[in-house]
């Protein structure tokens, strides 16, 4: 579990956002963040879906077809510069490949995670992993956990402690959704490059 390397990406990405989008006058940008973490937390909920008892299908939404980026969908990656095509090995010459919608809604928090860890200055070096007994349990103590950091704003220690246990219970809620490191690596390293381009392009 290479955190370190995340906390580093993430700094860099929130350096070019804030160049792109300032900081206002008494804008709380940290507070926002707080804000978009329970968004993201929810949108993820949203996509586990089993609490959704009024539905015939809550199954968790983990496959989804979309167009590849390496060829944008189209199977091959053409060099326009020197006329050179070359199949797209990432999509195996199909144009599409299959995103876990649930991954990417937990790597969007995650991007926050990081980037309010960042604003603290306080990185877990070696995070425990804590779960509760239902993954309903777990959502239901990091959205106390998020609301409650909210209100730790102007208290430096409580905050270090309380983001220590959002951090925590937010490894245990991945586990509890079956995403190994690996998984999470390189679904945030994917996102990461998505979320340059944004900014490259006006997002």
């Amino acid at each position: 579990m290479n955190l370190e390397k995340l906390f580093q990406m993430q700094k860099k990405l929130d350096a070019r956002i804030l160049a792109e989008h300032p900081v206002k006058e008494n804008e709380d940008r940290l507070s926002k963040k707080i804000l978009a973490l329970h968004v993201e937390l929810g949108e993820l909920a949203n996509e586990w879906q089993q609490f959704k008892y009024w539905k015939a299908n809550n199954e968790p939404r983990t496959k989804k077809l979309i167009d590849c980026p390496d060829c944008n969908g189209k199977g091959v990656i053409s060099f326009h510069n020197i006329n050179v095509h070359m199949e797209c090995d990432r999509c195996n010459y199909t144009g599409k490949i299959n995103k876990n919608p649930m991954l990417e809604e937990y790597i969007d928090s995650l991007h926050f995670i990081l980037s309010i860890g960042n604003d603290i200055d306080y990185r877990p070096v070696k995070p425990k992993v804590i779960k509760t007994s239902t993954i309903i349990d777990q959502f239901h103590e990091l959205f106390y956990l998020v609301t409650d950091l909210r209100f730790c704003i102007n208290d430096g220690e409580a905050m270090i402690r309380k983001y220590l246990d959002i951090f925590e219970h937010f490894l245990g809620l991945g586990e509890m959704l079956g995403f190994t490191w690996e998984d999470i690596t390189v679904a945030y390293l994917d996102k990461n490059k998505v979320n340059h381009q944004r900014q490259e392009s006006g997002y």
